[in-house]
């Protein structure tokens, strides 16, 4: 759902490598010293390195409204992007740092997405930072810091896989519902802090142009250990133009149990359907997890997620589920190149095999018609993953 650099963990030892740095403390010095810079900078370390995941998989989804077949898509079991991340150190511990990410298609060779009308071409990260070892604050267009303990802490798939195909759940929940599901937030600042015994805390706000209206906030704390994960959070978003609120909180956590590594999570999601809230729609999520390795090239993760709705679209009475199982297995050719293979399948039943906004997303409404195609769909994916 900039994501979140994880932790290196025994049971999921990422396989990545540095990529090429494209300014180095040579280029700096020369350009100190041809433009007459201050002498500390020339004193100083600066990097900017080039990074990104590129995928693309055949799939096959089963009873989508615009027809049932195979197509050429990024992702799904990752989430393609590129970008720049850059540091620079200032001295006296502190450094300076930038992030800029854009998602990929690969099918159309296009970048970015478009959000309610809005193209951004660096969708996934544009931000600017300072801090130490102890804090670190970043400013621009970025991930809440409850989203960032969900990816790092909560979800089997760090919630960096595709969130129409894979993460529905999570992305109908986490993200911004008056914005257009979009998973980062714009004209955001974000405080992180690293406490005694290793326990990290995040504070984030989303500025807007009239009082409170648009504005959105979180907060989250987390541990990560070799052998295991705690973490919460909370999120709170507003709408433009009206009073209305969408609050979620979670927690949950990973363990290491011989191999294989169990995550659980649980989500309180409350959508106001009504100005001032008279109105709510309340969405109980659980999401279980596992990853482990199977040979030294071969490793699976499998998750499960339920979303237990109530007073579905502000009426009583009115109540749903949506769940997911997925099961995925990535074989490494070496340490940056992969075959992603897998099945998903998601179903609404109840209410929310009725509600516009649960078929949209699975491809089970057409748009021009409003005709239902069904209840639920499957999807089968093989593709290759490159990581540079």
């Amino acid at each position: 759902m900039n994501t979140p650099k994880h932790p290196t963990l025994p049971a999921q030892a990422p396989r990545t490598s540095a990529a090429p740095v494209l300014m180095s403390h040579k280029t700096w010095l020369a350009a100190a010293l041809l433009m007459g810079s201050a002498p500390w900078a020339v004193a100083q370390d600066s990097t900017v390195t080039l990074f990104g995941t590129v995928a693309a998989s055949a799939l096959n989804l089963s009873h989508q409204a615009n027809g049932t077949g195979t197509r050429l898509v990024s992702g799904p079991w990752t989430a393609p992007s590129y970008g720049l991340r850059g540091s620079e150190a200032l001295g006296g511990g502190l450094t300076a740092s930038f992030r800029l990410e854009s998602s990929l298609d690969l099918p159309t060779g296009g970048a970015g997405r478009t959000v309610l009308g809005s193209a951004k071409h660096f969708d996934k990260a544009a931000w600017v930072g300072l801090g130490n070892q102890q804090l670190n604050l970043t400013a621009g267009r970025q991930l809440h810091a409850g989203i960032d303990r969900i990816a790092e802490t909560l979800d089997v798939f760090h919630a960096n896989a595709d969130g129409k195909l894979l993460l529905s759940i999570l992305a109908l929940n986490a993200t911004n519902t008056f914005g257009g599901f979009d998973t980062r937030v714009d004209d955001a600042v974000k405080l992180r802090a690293q406490l005694p015994g290793g326990v990290k805390l995040g504070v984030s706000h989303a500025f807007a142009s009239a009082g409170r209206v648009g504005r959105s906030q979180s907060m989250d704390l987390g541990l990560q250990t070799p052998g295991y994960g705690l973490g919460a959070y909370v999120l709170r978003y507003n709408s433009d133009g009206t009073q209305l609120q969408q609050n979620t909180w979670g927690l949950g956590g990973n363990v290491l149990v011989g191999s294989a590594r169990l995550y659980a999570h649980y989500m309180d999601a409350t959508h106001d359907k009504s100005a001032g809230g008279a109105t709510e729609q309340n969405n109980q999520v659980w999401g279980l997890g596992v990853a482990m390795p199977i040979t030294p090239a071969l490793s699976m993760k499998a998750a499960y997620y339920r979303d237990s709705a109530s007073s579905v679209g502000g009426t009583a009475g009115r109540e749903g589920q949506r769940s997911t199982v997925a099961l995925m297995g990535d074989y490494a050719f070496s340490k940056r190149t992969s075959l992603n293979f897998g099945v998903f399948r998601h179903s609404l039943s109840g209410a929310l095999a009725a509600d516009p906004t649960s078929l949209a997303v699975l491809g089970l409404i057409d748009p021009a018609t409003r005709n239902v195609s069904g209840s639920a769909t499957t999807g089968v994916a093989v593709g290759l993953n490159h990581r540079f």
